[in-house]
Formats: structure tokens, C-alpha cells, sequence
């Protein structure tokens, strides 16, 4: 879709002459259709110019640190060997479809139908497909937020009838990032408090403040952040 959309909008750039402004954070796009680039930091653009000079010759700091951190290159040959680290079997997820006044169903919606894929320590499997393909219900699936049907083995261990109980400890290993951060992070709660809460459902003892700012640490954010909220 967003393929399509880009070549709409050149294919109406060319018929119409018409300037376009075009803000977003992903790289790979802009070096596909832009001329200019206007790098941006803290309401300020602190670097202009032609997109290959931008990319092949970046001269403010920040501008160095967001190519930095643009992946490249192909990954690292998966280790001869490697264990599989999760693996599905004949996958299932179908929502039925329920009519009539006694919501009898009818008929099945088939999310998720037979999905088979085995992934191995250190590798990384993408999943592509358009918008309703079953993507995000495939992921629901394997971390055991929907009920589904078929084997889901994490770590050599048939995960699919496990207790709440159990996938509590299990989640620590395994966990998932979701997409939108407004739609997954409550816009009420500070980024410490956020945090904090992961903390909580782990239970995890010690001083969470102390915990809070290691882990921002970690990922590389100013742990002075934590007092705002995700909008922010």
C-alpha cells in the first residue's frame, strides 16, 4: 500500500508540476523520492541539502547519529547449528461469523489458517503481507494474547496449554513490540511510570526509579525524559 501511494503521488508530481513536502522519519523513503532534504531537531532544521550530499556527507551531528543508526548491509549468516528458538505447527486462528437472532455462525473469518515457520537463535524472519493478510493476528497468536489452535513451541517447550500462571515467567523471554506507540502506550501515564508498570507485572523487586533510569540508559534515551508522557 504505501508502495502504491508513493507512486500515486509522483505519478500526480509529474502530470501537475506541482512542489511537494513530504515529513517522515524513514529514511529509506526519502532517499527513494526526494531532491532535498531538511533535517529537523528540537523545532529547529539544522541541515539542508541535496539528498545524495545528505547521505554521502553529513555535516551536523545529529544528522551523522540518524544515519548512523539506519540499518545497512545484510544481516549475519545465521551459526550452523543454531537451536530454533520458537516454531509453529499448523497454526490456526478463524473469528467466527454469527447471524440470526440466536447469533448462530454461519461461516468462519480464517485469520490465521495453518501458519507453519520455525525461527532460529540469532535469526530474524519477516512476515509481509497487505493490510488484513493475518499479520498481527499471527503475532496475537504465538504470544498467546488470542486463542489459537496448533503447536507453539518457544525454547523447546509446547507453550499452547500453558496457565496464565506460567506465560507470566515466560514473557520475560519473549515479548512483543507493537507498531503504533499512541495506540499501545496509555497517554495518561509518565514514560517512568510506563516502564515502571512492566516492571510490576514481572514483579520485579527493588527501587523502580533506580531501575526506570537503567533501563532508558539502555536503550539509549535521556533517562531526564521520564517525566513525560508518550505524546511528548
Amino acid at each position: 500500500i504505501q508502495a502504491q501511494i508513493l507512486e500515486l503521488l509522483a505519478e500526480i508530481q509529474r502530470a501537475e508540476g506541482m512542489g511537494m513536502l513530504f515529513i517522515t522519519h524513514n529514511l529509506g523513503i526519502v532517499r527513494r523520492i526526494a531532491d532535498r532534504v531538511a533535517v529537523m531537531k528540537d523545532g529547529e532544521i539544522v541541515e539542508t541539502g541535496p539528498t545524495a550530499q545528505i547521505f554521502a556527507a553529513p555535516q551536523h551531528p545529529y544528522t551523522r547519529m540518524l544515519l548512523a543508526a539506519e540499518p545497512s548491509g545484510r544481516p549475519e549468516p545465521v551459526a550452523k547449528g543454531a537451536e530454533t528458538v520458537i516454531e509453529t505447527e499448523a497454526l490456526r486462528v478463524w473469528f467466527p461469523i454469527r447471524r440470526g437472532l440466536m447469533r448462530r455462525t454461519v461461516g468462519h473469518i480464517k485469520a490465521v489458517n495453518g501458519a507453519s515457520l520455525a525461527i532460529r537463535e540469532g535469526e530474524t524472519l519477516g512476515i509481509v503481507g497487505e493490510s488484513g493478510s493475518g499479520k498481527t493476528t499471527l503475532a496475537l497468536a504465538i504470544m498467546r494474547l488470542i486463542s489459537s489452535e496448533g503447536r507453539i513451541v518457544f525454547l523447546g517447550r509446547d507453550i499452547q496449554g500453558l496457565p496464565n500462571r506460567d506465560l507470566r515467567d515466560l514473557r520475560r523471554d519473549m515479548q512483543m513490540v507493537f507498531q503504533d506507540p499512541y495506540g499501545s502506550l496509555s497517554p495518561r501515564m509518565s514514560i517512568e511510570q510506563i516502564v515502571a508498570e512492566g516492571l510490576g507485572v514481572h514483579r520485579l523487586a527493588g527501587d523502580d526509579t533506580a531501575r526506570v533510569t537503567a533501563i532508558l540508559r539502555e536503550v539509549g534515551l535521556d533517562p531526564e525524559t521520564r517525566d513525560r508522557y508518550p505524546h511528548e
